[in-house]
């Protein structure tokens, strides 16, 4: 059994945190939460979507993997009008979805099918920086109109963000005292734009604080919530190890 009532907006957030990486993605329910696990077809990036009980309006689960096709879903949600209820039931092998007078069956993958995500690592990052996510998103941007790389790093009690093209260069810094926190080492990693540029176009990241978790030369972790706490996000993504 599963069965479910949240708010349209609330909802179309949560699948956005995930569909910026993925096309599909298995959703995995039980009494007390909703957790989907997806990386992207190079293992440079994966997400942790977490949805607990208390974000939804009602709801009643087993334990269940949902293949959802994201492209899909997506599709549905943005008939969905402000205001919108969305009712989801698992119903005859496909997921029934309620809102403002339509109503959809959504055929579901077979989770088999679905890529498998490995093993989460478990890293301790040496620094750590708390900031707005509207910051960030307009950083990443104006990274993204000059180069393809963008690396990100804590130096000197100030976080940057810089990035080199053929022929422009782009630096972005905030001192500690216009962050929100910042603890740790000095620290540098390199990513790939194309990465940091989806994750911070998700529906939800600019709209709160973000976390990002940074070593030297390490995966990079990108966390926020909203919802008060009710949903939470995780981006893990890999860096690019500059030649010596």
């Amino acid at each position: 059994m599963f069965k479910a009532t949240i708010d349209a907006e609330l909802f179309k957030d949560a699948v956005d945190v995930v569909s910026v990486l993925v096309d599909e993605s298995i959703f995995s329910t039980d009494e007390e939460v909703i957790i989907s696990k997806a990386v992207e077809p190079a293992n440079a990036a994966m997400v942790i979507l977490e949805m607990k009980k208390d974000a939804f309006d009602i709801y009643e689960s087993d334990s269940h993997d949902l293949g959802i096709d994201l492209k899909r879903l997506s599709t549905v949600l943005d008939m969905a009008q402000r205001g919108d209820m969305v009712e989801l039931e698992l119903e005859d092998h496909k997921l029934k979805i309620v809102m403002g007078g339509l109503r959809y069956h959504l055929s579901l993958l077979d989770p088999s099918t679905i890529r498998k995500i490995p093993k989460v690592p478990q890293i301790q990052l040496p620094a750590k920086v708390v900031v707005d996510g509207s910051t960030i998103q307009r950083a990443i941007k104006a990274a993204s109109t000059v180069g393809s790389y963008v690396a990100l790093g804590v130096e000197d009690e100030s976080f940057y963000i810089e990035t080199e093209g053929d022929t422009d260069k782009l630096r972005f810094v905030l001192g500690k005292d216009e962050l929100i926190d910042l603890q740790g080492d000095d620290v540098r990693s390199l990513f790939s734009l194309d990465y940091l540029r989806s994750i911070t176009k998700s529906r939800a990241f600019g709209r709160g604080i973000v976390t990002l978790e940074i070593g030297i030369d390490y995966p990079i972790k990108i966390s926020f919530s909203f919802a008060d706490d009710k949903i939470k996000a995780l981006y893990i993504v890999a860096p690019r190890v500059e030649a010596v």
